[in-house]
């Protein structure tokens, strides 16, 4: 009760204007004259399941972000079975407050095939356009195979996203998952029109896999993107385990975003969801009880938003 108090006092500082302790004012406010700012810029609230749902929106707001990147799903804020009476207050609550609509991060995919009509049906009378599915998986070693039969299923789903003028994003995510190479994404989405099934394109799991070749994926996908991740990472030796990717603050590790700047629809309209994946007490994780106080968590996603708007000129 202590915590949700406090958040309370710091949320309405937020929302009056005020400057939390140790955060600067936001970026959002400095935008230079003559310079359109590209967004909208989303924030993953997974970072933020420590607050109370109804609590987001404003957060969000004050910290310069535009829109809201809903985790719904298990381990979420809610799951999908709590979607009609849950997600109709936070869109109402984006749209009091200036806030493009929601975006929703799911674990709908093929595989719930006899379900997506009404997911998606939901999701439109919500006026939400976009959302990101879920993961898929081999199960066996013929990767070809079993990608062709995926693109079968990928192109009766993406009749149903027509149907209801929704588009699914499936984002590439390092690991052993289907897209953790890109190119079994290529595959995977084969002859989709990507206004129906599109790529949220993560450049920083791309850089992982692909090392010295992510430039060539990223240009073979990119007419595919949909929406962008924005994530850094440096490669770390913690514990002698062998070296492996460690998340940080935005701009303070190996993640090329200039290679971004290139694309259209980054300097444009496409969504921008930035991710916060590095230490913060376990809200990166999801954790609805943090070790780290929350307004040590809202200051660090405050220096990601300006180093953002920095780095784009904004």
């Amino acid at each position: 009760m202590h915590r949700r108090t406090s958040l309370k006092k710091m949320l309405l500082a937020a929302g009056s204007g005020a400057l939390l302790p140790g955060m600067t004012a936001s970026a959002s406010q400095k935008t230079r004259p003559g310079t359109s700012a590209p967004g909208p810029l989303y924030l993953f609230t997974k970072v933020l399941q420590w607050l109370p749902l109804e609590e987001v929106p404003q957060t969000v707001k004050s910290m310069g972000f535009e829109g809201i990147d809903l985790p719904v799903r298990k381990n979420g804020f809610f799951d999908r079975d709590e979607l009609l009476t849950k997600l109709p207050p936070l869109v109402r609550a984006s749209e009091r407050l200036g806030l493009s609509r929601p975006v929703l991060t799911t674990d709908m995919n093929v595989h719930q095939l006899d379900q997506m009509d009404e997911f998606l049906r939901t999701l439109a009378g919500e006026g939400i356009n976009d959302y990101r599915m879920g993961y898929l998986s081999f199960n066996s070693k013929d990767i070809v195979g079993e990608l062709k039969t995926l693109n079968g299923s990928m192109r009766k789903l993406a009749t149903l996203h027509e149907k209801h003028g929704v588009n699914g994003h499936y984002q590439n995510h390092a690991g052993r998952r289907i897209g953790g190479s890109i190119w079994e994404i290529y595959h995977l989405l084969e002859g989709i029109d990507p206004e129906h099934i599109g790529v949220q394109f993560d450049l920083r799991h791309a850089q992982v896999e692909g090392y010295q070749s992510y430039e060539n994926v990223y240009h073979l996908i990119k007419d595919k993107i949909r929406s962008f991740d924005l994530k850094d990472f440096v490669w770390g030796n913690p514990n002698e385990q062998g070296n492996r990717p460690l998340n940080v603050p935005l701009g303070k590790g190996e993640v090329n975003f200039k290679l971004l700047l290139e694309h259209e629809g980054f300097t444009g309209p496409l969504p921008k969801i930035l991710h916060v994946e590095y230490d913060l007490g376990g809200a990166e994780h999801g954790n609805s009880n943090p070790s780290m106080e929350g307004k040590k968590i809202l200051a660090a996603i405050e220096e990601d938003v300006h180093t953002y708007r920095k780095q784009m000129g904004t």
